[in-house]
């Protein structure tokens, strides 16, 4: 059994590591709430403008022939945008966005399609620059301050690119969320806008022969600025969603740890108090056995 000066040393450093993960338990919360705050608060706007777009195309067939909801089939070339995190200390977060991508290259690569991979994040970068899969631009700017002021004009790029057929996709890897207890990595196709297309419809086919509108400018005119902007928002989503889930996920990490560390710092707790014990008894026997000797 070790000494009790080497016991008491262990059980220091695991106190120290365990007060640190609590402290970043404790920031992590806070930086979830801001964030999970700027995620809801985001979501009335995304959903009535899907809202608003799902009317005007009620009344509005046109809307099927706009460039952002048409696929590219001349084009080979598919932007992959993968959103990981700059920190660790987060579990698996930043694994399981890169087990998707990389199942995601591959499956691409399988139907002869060139990939215009980008990566957000240290930890993605790295780990791409690792496998020797070329990465054409790294951002590292992106935390979880990020206004949509500086996401807006990533869009507009990938909106002109994709109006000029000159990509066949723009898909985005990130981290979903859907509750403090539930979120997921996935695949989520930005351009062509599927998922808006889906939503049209159904709310057409809901609105039909209730609204009427009177157009001023056109409907047309108004869904030229109303679908990249549904873009534009999709794509904020996105940085939003991951920005809450790493700190989610952070947060349950440095829990865990602190958890870890107490139990360790308790069960050094007992090996020394049996140390001490055995070593108390040790010195009383020296001393009962030096008195007799003296005898």
């Amino acid at each position: 059994m070790a000494n009790t000066r080497e016991i008491m040393s262990r059980r220091q450093s695991v106190s120290n590591i365990c007060k640190i993960t609590r402290t970043m338990e404790m920031v992590s919360t806070s930086r979830f709430k801001k964030a999970h705050n700027r995620s809801i608060a985001t979501l009335p706007y995304t959903e009535t403008l899907a809202k608003l777009v799902g009317g005007l195309a009620a009344n509005n067939r046109e809307i099927s022939s706009h460039p952002l909801l048409k696929q590219n089939d001349n084009s080979k070339k598919v932007i992959m945008l993968v959103l990981t995190s700059s920190r660790g200390l987060c579990g698996g977060y930043n694994g399981n966005v890169l087990r998707v991508a990389s199942r995601q290259i591959e499956n691409l690569k399988s139907h002869g399609m060139d990939i215009d991979l980008r990566v957000s994040g240290r930890k993605g970068i790295h780990y791409f620059r690792f496998m020797n899969q070329p990465i054409s631009t790294a951002y590292t700017e992106f935390d979880d301050k990020t206004e949509y002021a500086a996401i807006e004009p990533l869009a507009r790029d990938y909106i002109e690119a994709y109006t000029r057929g000159t990509l066949a996709g723009v898909q985005v890897v990130y981290t979903r969320f859907h509750s403090a207890s539930r979120f997921e990595a996935e695949m989520s196709n930005l351009l062509p806008l599927v998922s808006l297309e889906y939503k049209i419809d159904a709310l057409s086919d809901y609105n039909t022969g209730r609204d009427e509108y009177i157009f001023s400018p056109s409907a047309e005119e108004i869904l030229q600025q109303l679908i990249p902007l549904a873009v534009c928002t999709q794509l904020f989503k996105c940085f939003t969603d991951s920005i809450v889930c790493e700190q989610i996920a952070r947060m349950r990490s440095m829990k865990a740890a602190t958890d870890n560390a107490e139990k360790m710092i308790s069960e050094l707790t007992r090996q020394y108090n049996r140390a001490r014990q055995s070593q108390i008894t040790n010195e009383l026997l020296d001393i009962m056995g030096g008195v007799e000797a003296l005898k």
